[in-house]
């Protein structure tokens, strides 16, 4: 493993677990929503939800700097959208209590580019073989909930109760995807095996 490999383990390791206390903290705050709607809107409710969705970043900065997608440059842009998704949620959720019409585009937005960017990270990880067990499944799945469950859900049920459904979901992929990245940063390199990171 070569000395930048070894230099990024420990960072992704904390952006592992930042992104799982981020999205345990999300799960907390959809579950306090449910029980008290309708959802408030407000600048503290906002700047808190950005920066939960931070956390998420981060934990995909995590992903990244373990070279989880290998050599697949296709990964690299998957990853890329992914979080330039992520950034449109937090702009969305910052303009909100000032222009809900602008937010509810970045809204709508968002998860077109995070979902179809996990799904090519997602295929990246599995084919570069990186990752082990479970764990190398998670973009994927983080992904293709985001497609196949999170927008339909959201658009079919058109309410504060089905967008919180589909959140807890979501966040729940998310603190996965922290454990995930965790883990690979600590998961030993086999002597003489080809590190991990790239």
């Amino acid at each position: 493993m070569d000395t930048t490999a070894v230099q990024r383990i420990g960072p992704a390791r904390v952006a592992g677990i930042v992104g799982l206390v981020g999205a345990v903290f999300a799960v907390a705050v959809t579950v306090y929503d449910l029980l008290t709607l309708p959802i408030e809107v407000s600048m503290t409710a906002s700047v808190r939800n950005a920066l939960l969705q931070l956390t998420a970043i981060i934990a995909l900065a995590g992903l990244a700097a373990l070279g989880a997608v290998g050599t697949a440059w296709w990964g690299r842009v998957g990853i890329g959208a992914a979080i330039l998704g992520l950034v449109v949620l937090i702009g969305g959720e910052l303009v909100e209590p000032f222009d809900s019409a602008t937010a509810e585009t970045m809204f709508a937005l968002a998860p077109l580019l995070t979902g179809p960017g996990l799904v090519l990270a997602g295929v990246a990880v599995i084919q570069a073989k990186r990752w082990s067990g479970w764990r190398r499944f998670v973009p994927l799945a983080c992904g293709s909930y985001l497609l196949v469950v999170f927008v339909p859900v959201v658009i079919s049920t058109g309410s504060d109760l089905g967008f919180l459904v589909a959140v807890t979901g979501w966040d729940l992929g998310l603190a996965a995807l922290g454990v995930a990245v965790a883990q690979e940063a600590s998961a030993p390199t086999a002597p003489g095996a080809r590190a991990r990171v790239a």
